[in-house]
């Protein structure tokens, strides 16, 4: 009896990748890629053919920026080469501020986020070498995916620091900051969702059913990546769709007086924080329980009055817009990467938006184009919140406080109703002493910042 006639196209690795397959119980296509690496390697040795490389890897699902080759070598190290050199910048940044007792530990994110992306790329480059290293070319996909939700955690915190300067009373509520934590804690579990939904069919041999569910659970977290973009803007249009409130303009609030300009190469004098820190010794009760807010001239609420008021006009019609370019370059490459997605093509059927070039653009070209607007803005500058107060200071309770408050109260003010009793002289001693210790430990501490950077 003769054997049937085969198709034209099936050729002996056809025949070889159907072997392995019904060996593991007839999978779906595109699963399990690390084991079949394995095996084709028992069978054949170190060395597997080129052309049976190809032939799998034309199977997988499609990637935001293809299966790299080897002419993804240059530009995956270029980009981590620049991205080291961010990271230097924003370590520059983060311990210039440092040793003026500037702590913006936001620039010390920006650093791990370009870790993340160095990560990312230079392993890509290794994958490039050699597609057969499935689990190199998982985890450099991790980082790259995970590089861009970063930046969008960076433009919620940012967000937020301008929705509680526009609205303390708001911004300042243990439900807010308990629905802030909340979406902080599910953009975890949709990471992590990411993670395993890209993994795991890499990893093992699955039914087709059970590929298809994996496939829809990226879909989904596709979704609410591009969803968790726009957080950012939405918090930005709630704080200027809804006015501030009466309670937001009779509540006083803290701002960093010392920060006299945003401009790129400007850096606080040294020890201003620490300084303007003491002088809330003598300050009323009001002013040492003040909401801290982002530093600008043009305010809502009752401000505690700086020590010096000689900084210039310090606005955020740019700070705003720092955080809008950002959002939409980000919002961009997550878009994109839900098409290829959603497209659900093989790896040898992909399209145009899934080509390497375009992931170079979002992942590559955009995020450093927003890490120096990060770098030239100064938003160490524009998002800085002043410290809380040392534990000494928020201790003191000050003797008849009265209820009623003008709009620019004084410390003279403070100091002539505290001599019309007693109590407020004994509370006035108790301010010094204080205030002689809190002074002590920060000049100290100045010394100390000058040997630190």
């Amino acid at each position: 009896m003769e054997n049937p006639p085969l198709p034209e196209n099936y050729t002996a690795i056809v025949g070889l990748s159907r072997f392995l397959a019904a060996m593991n119980n007839m999978p779906a296509d595109g699963t399990g890629i690390t084991i079949l690496v394995k095996q084709s390697h028992n069978l054949m040795g170190t060395w597997v053919p080129p052309v049976l490389e190809n032939y799998v890897k034309g199977l997988q699902i499609n990637l935001f920026g293809d299966y790299p080759n080897k002419s993804d070598l240059v530009p995956s190290i270029i980009f981590a080469v620049v991205f080291f050199i961010l990271l230097c910048a924003h370590l520059f940044v983060y311990f210039m501020n440092y040793s003026r007792g500037h702590y913006f530990y936001i620039s010390l994110c920006a650093a791990f986020y370009c870790i993340v992306r160095i990560l990312g790329f230079s392993l890509r480059a290794v994958w490039s070498q050699d597609i057969s290293q499935g689990l190199i070319g998982l985890t450099g996909e991790v980082f790259l995916i995970l590089g861009s939700i970063i930046i969008v955690s960076f433009n919620l915190i940012l967000a937020q620091r301008i929705f509680t300067w526009r609205h303390p009373v708001g911004g300042s509520r243990k439900l807010f900051w308990g629905t802030m934590f909340q979406l902080y804690g599910f953009v975890l579990g949709v990471i992590a969702m990411t993670i395993v939904a890209g993994a795991v069919p890499s990893l093992y041999l699955l039914g087709k059913d059970a590929y298809r569910n994996y496939n829809i659970c990226t879909q989904a977290s596709s979704i609410l990546i591009i969803l968790y973009s726009l957080t950012s803007l939405i918090l930005l249009a709630l704080t200027f769709f809804f006015k501030p409130t009466k309670k937001d303009k009779n509540l006083y609030t803290y701002q960093p007086w010392w920060i006299e300009s945003f401009g790129t190469f400007y850096y606080v004098q040294s020890g201003e924080p620490q300084r303007a820190a003491s002088s809330f010794l003598k300050r009323n009760s009001n002013h040492r329980h003040a909401i801290r807010v982002i530093a600008s001239t043009n305010h809502h609420a009752n401000m505690v009055e700086g020590l010096s008021n000689s900084r210039g006009d310090v606005t955020h019609n740019l700070s705003m817009g720092l955080i809008l370019t950002s959002t939409l370059l980000i919002f961009i490459g997550a878009l994109l990467r839900a098409i290829v997605i959603f497209q659900g093509n093989i790896q040898r059927n992909t399209s145009s938006v899934g080509k390497p070039v375009v992931m170079y653009i979002c992942w590559g070209v955009f995020e450093v184009i927003i890490n120096i607007l990060y770098l030239v803005g100064r938003i160490d500058l524009r998002f800085y919140r002043p410290d809380r107060l040392p534990k000494e200071v928020r201790a003191i309770v000050t003797a008849q406080q009265s209820a009623v408050h003008s709009d620019n109260e004084d410390e003279e003010e403070y100091a002539d109703s505290d001599e019309e009793s007693s109590d407020s002289d004994d509370n006035g001693k108790l301010v010094a002493l204080y205030s002689r210790g809190i002074e002590k430990r920060i000049s100290v501490d100045d010394q100390d910042n000058e040997f630190r950077f």
